[in-house]
């Protein structure tokens, strides 16, 4: 078998992006800019709060203020859940294995940002990384093309033959460089020869599937966590999607290390009370539930009929889930109405027409059959003649289906769903909740598979 090329890996890694990354349909009409993108989802992570204003407000051309000086008291949110697990990979890591911070970046060499990460924030790292109070890892996230993975995998390859960092800052040193003058798995080749690698074993390592398998798990990785773009980071278990100053970060782990060993936290800085958790317990569905009433986990999805991406859902991952988890007892799989009436204006009358098929015991029939026919009806001012249509097709009674739909029978039931997803915290479809676990958008099998694995080993 032939050695998988850095393109056909890119390639997969591009597929599973476009999968994971547009995999949601949300009220908001326009994208917004990468780094408005970033600084809305920072804003979000570390939460600044109005504190007393003191004294004047520096003047012009003033230095900024940091967290202690300015008005605002950034507040540290709870960590992930089991985010140490991410940081075990000691080959591309440097600092003290018991380092009360540690700080994980997913990059790309070829990413600018990643770069001004090395440039500007990474010498401001040091003092902390030598002083024992930082733990740094690097994990790879290629998305620019197939020369940031050419890179992520030579960089790989040379961890393996115990020195990672050597290639790794050849890399950025010279990104302007070998970004726009092409042949770069030779160019690496030969600087790596000259920094005293073996340059033949790099060679074949980097063709090796091996090596592949270990930038693809980083990758996995970044799409379980909702990361985006380059660089992103763990920082002490809390997300941060992008760059940010040195400052910023020093500031940060300052804050995590008094957190981490008991003490103090430095002025400026807070805890954020404890949120108060999204409502999932969710009202019991009538029709729209498949699987054993007992089985051990149980799959909410709130969805949207016209939404690409949870028609997505359903032809892809539905039925894989169905034949692994629901059809074997193991889940119990309930689907919720949430349609987005901004963006898809026939969406919720699907939603009553799937009801109303109910009400005659045939939901799933004409759910699966609203889906399937989605081009028949999404941009029809007609589509409740269509879904008439459909109810015909699949035997159900026309004349009590057409008034159940006419009068607006379950347009309550409709709205109640919609409702109860808003409380739960959704905001785009598909939308899920696993065990109570939210997972957000058309995400690819394997990340449903590693949830409901693991809720199935928490059972007694």
């Amino acid at each position: 078998m032939n050695p998988p090329t850095h393109k056909s890996i890119f390639i997969a890694l591009l597929l599973l992006a476009v999968a994971a990354g547009l995999a949601a349909c949300t009220g908001i009409d326009d994208p917004v800019a990468r780094q408005e993108t970033i600084a809305a989802a920072v804003e979000a992570t570390l939460t600044a709060v109005a504190a007393p204003v003191q004294d004047a407000a520096p003047g012009a051309g003033a230095a900024t203020p940091t967290p202690a000086q300015s008005q605002q008291v950034i507040q540290l949110p709870a960590p992930l859940p089991n985010w140490q697990r991410y940081t075990n990979k000691p080959a591309t890591s440097k600092g003290a294995p018991d380092a009360p911070v540690v700080l994980v970046e997913y990059s790309d060499f070829q990413c600018p940002w990643c770069g001004r990460f090395e440039a500007e924030v990474m010498p401001e790292l040091v003092p902390l990384i030598e002083a024992g109070d930082l733990r740094f890892v690097y994990k790879h996230f290629p998305v620019l093309g197939p020369d940031s993975v050419t890179a992520a995998l030579a960089s790989e390859c040379a961890a393996w033959q115990g020195d990672f960092w050597s290639l790794h800052d050849w890399l950025f040193d010279n990104q302007s460089a070998w970004k726009s003058q092409g042949q770069l798995r030779e160019r690496i080749l030969d600087a790596a020869a000259g920094l005293g690698y073996d340059a033949e074993a790099l060679a074949t390592c980097m063709d090796s599937d091996e090596a592949n398998q270990a930038i693809s798990a980083d990758y996995q990785e970044t799409q379980q966590l909702g990361f985006r773009g380059t660089p992103s980071f763990i920082l002490n278990g809390r997300l941060i999607p992008g760059f940010m100053p040195a400052e910023t970060f020093t500031g940060l782990i300052q804050a995590f290390k008094a957190e981490a060993t008991g003490k103090e936290l430095p002025p400026g800085y807070a805890l954020a009370p404890t949120p108060v958790p999204p409502d999932t317990e969710f009202e019991p569905e009538e029709f729209a539930v498949q699987g054993d009433p007992n089985a051990p986990v149980t799959l909410v999805e709130f969805s949207d009929y016209q939404c690409p991406f949870c028609q997505r859902f359903f032809q892809e991952t539905k039925p894989l889930i169905d034949a692994q988890y629901v059809e074997t007892g193991k889940v119990r799989f309930v689907y919720k109405d949430f349609p987005i009436d901004s963006l898809h204006a026939q969406a919720r009358a699907a939603a009553e027409a799937a009801e109303c098929a109910g009400a005659q015991g045939a939901y799933w029939p004409m759910h699966d059959r609203i889906f399937v026919g989605k081009d028949e009806w999404a941009e029809n001012p007609n589509a409740v003649d269509v879904f008439k249509g459909y109810a015909v097709e699949l035997g159900l009674d026309p004349a009590a289906f057409n008034a159940c739909l006419d009068e607006g029978t379950y347009a309550d039931e409709v709205q109640a769903d919609f409702e109860e997803g808003k409380r739960a915290g959704v905001t785009g479809t598909p939308g899920f909740f696993i065990n109570g676990r939210k997972v957000e958008g058309a995400q690819p099998f394997a990340v449903f598979q590693e949830i409901i694995e693991a809720a199935l080993n928490q059972q007694p």
